[in-house]
């Protein structure tokens, strides 16, 4: 059968900067935002070590030139090292105000294993980024407090018809996991940012409906059974030329990084692997879409005809093959044109 997805050239690997030059674990998908001048600024959270917000600032074809460290604001919420707030992905408004979509931890402070709760929640920032206010939780899993570690991952963010889709893994009440979805309007969104509080939000109830409540009941499962199990530190774009819906996915120890295209968000119902580690190694490649020639979005939630997926072979360590090294994060691209 035909597939959209023929449509697309995937360049090879290149590796753009050595696990060396980062001094830090990248422990999310970075966040791009085109600033004023034309520059991006990237966004990482990385609760491995302090200091937990790194920024970077750069032209497309330098982006790592400046280094810094961005702010957040936990608004009361718990953060101690282990827990806290990673920005996942942003929307930009009209008036420059920056929606955040985030994925919060709370753990245990003595046993990782017990009384664990993950949640998705919502951030504002009114100057490009460079500060954060967390506004609270939108989701959470129904098994948050039991002896799992349901970690939601999170939080790959698709904008179509006025609607925020937020996609994350979610917990049945077994410890089942699946990815699915909260969609929260966009418009309703802005209000509620601008009054300090948080907008509804929905959870994929299936068959293509959002009404479930996001804090007590699981999300139904909004992407295909494809043979892997994709857990959702990604991203997702819409690409204008293609008229589809793109998220990438990672498969922790399947060691793939997938690629799915939608109509409407909600069926994703084509796919294709853009890269995946040799036979018996590990890779969690935490993902991102840039433009390769400026066509997109400021926030990178549009792109156009060329455009790259940057992500960490995270775990590949060429002196240790059958090591898994988390905090190796050699960063890697591929140019994606469509034909």
């Amino acid at each position: 059968m035909t597939s959209v997805l023929d449509r697309l050239s995937v360049g090879p690997a290149e590796l753009v900067r050595p696990d060396r030059d980062f001094d830090f674990t990248l422990d999310a998908p970075f966040v791009p935002l085109r600033l004023g001048d034309g520059r991006w600024r990237l966004l990482n959270t990385s609760f491995c070590e302090e200091p937990y917000y790194h920024s970077f600032t750069g032209t497309a074809e330098n982006l790592f030139a400046e280094s810094g460290l961005y702010e957040m604001d936990y608004n009361g919420y718990t953060n101690f090292r282990g827990s806290g707030v990673w920005i996942m992905s942003a929307y930009k408004y009209p008036d420059g105000m920056l929606a955040g979509f985030c994925h919060r931890e709370l753990l245990h402070p003595t046993d990782p294993g017990f009384g664990n709760s993950f949640f998705i929640g919502l951030a504002v920032s009114h100057d490009g980024g460079a500060r954060w206010r967390y506004l609270g939780d939108l989701a959470g899993n129904v098994v948050n407090g039991m002896r799992y570690l349901p970690n939601m991952g999170g939080c790959p963010l698709l904008v179509r018809d006025g609607w925020f889709h937020v996609y994350f893994n979610d917990y049945d009440a077994c410890g089942l996991c699946r990815v699915t979805a909260l969609r929260i309007s966009v418009e309703e969104c802005a209000r509620a940012m601008h009054e300090d509080r948080l907008p509804p939000a929905f959870k994929y109830t299936g068959s293509g409906v959002f009404e479930s409540d996001p804090m007590k009941t699981a999300g139904a499962r909004i992407l295909p059974d494809v043979g892997f199990h994709p857990d959702s530190h990604a991203k997702g774009v819409y690409c204008r030329p293609l008229d589809r819906y793109l998220l990438t996915m990672q498969t922790n120890a399947e060691a793939r990084l997938l690629l799915f295209a939608s109509r409407d968000c909600v069926n994703f119902d084509e796919w294709m692997v853009l890269d995946e580690a040799e036979e018996g190694r590990w890779m969690q490649p935490y993902s991102f879409f840039l433009s390769a020639d400026g066509d997109c979005s400021d926030d990178m939630n549009t792109v156009g005809s060329r455009f790259y997926v940057y992500y960490p072979r995270k775990g590949l360590l060429e002196h240790e093959p059958d090591a898994f090294g988390y905090d190796h994060d050699d960063l890697y691209r591929r140019l994606i044109t469509v034909n």
